[in-house]
């Protein structure tokens, strides 16, 4: 699901398009350690296309609207030839491949990442795709939250920059009540500022 999540997000960067090349596009595949041939030039386009509909699910899903996700993950499965099967390979024990090694990797890549997509919606988990909630930023990602509550792609990143950005914002319209607010200790006496007995 991870790399369903990066996949949409190279169509979905301010930067533009992620996949310029198809070496762009090995290098996600190689990440992912998808098996078989290596890809072709027409993979690249098929994969932008692909990266779309994932996309529009992914929108769904977040949207609540699984009748039409499922509608368009079935398609998309029957459209890139899905036919799971287990395999071992490379000193991986026994693991689920969606696609047969010989199919292109634009095929291989879409039908491995919407059946990724299709455990989370089977699960009832579908509501846990999401869209980061910072101004700046667009990026889909998989909230495993334990009660659904992430609403930024990265915490470090998003999430810190739009508290930052509130902050400055409180702050430059004179908003910001933190200086004026006592500190959690203070009215409390401490052991020096209790009075003795009396003598």
């Amino acid at each position: 699901m991870t790399g369903c999540a990066e996949l949409i997000n190279t169509g979905r960067n301010a930067a533009g398009e992620q996949l310029r090349v198809l070496a762009d596009l090995q290098r996600l595949a190689d990440r992912y350690a998808f098996a078989g041939s290596k890809g072709q030039l027409a993979d690249l386009a098929a994969v932008r296309g692909y990266r779309a509909r994932l996309d529009a699910i992914a929108v769904g899903c977040e949207a609540g609207r699984q009748a039409a996700a499922i509608s368009q993950l079935n398609a998309l499965l029957a459209q890139t030839g899905a036919t799971p099967q287990i395999a071992e390979h490379h000193g991986r024990g026994p693991h689920i491949h969606v696609s047969s090694a010989g199919s292109p990797l634009a095929d291989r890549m879409a039908a491995h990442f919407a059946m990724g997509l299709v455990w989370l919606v089977v699960a009832g988990q579908a509501g846990r795709l999401r869209s980061c909630a910072s101004a700046g930023c667009s990026d889909v990602f998989i909230d495993l939250s334990r009660n659904r509550s992430r609403r930024y792609c990265d915490s470090k990143t998003c999430g810190n920059r739009t508290h930052v950005a509130a902050y400055r914002a409180r702050k430059a319209s004179g908003n910001d009540d933190t200086a004026a607010r006592p500190s959690p200790a203070a009215g409390r006496a401490g052991p020096a500022g209790r009075a003795g007995p009396a003598g």
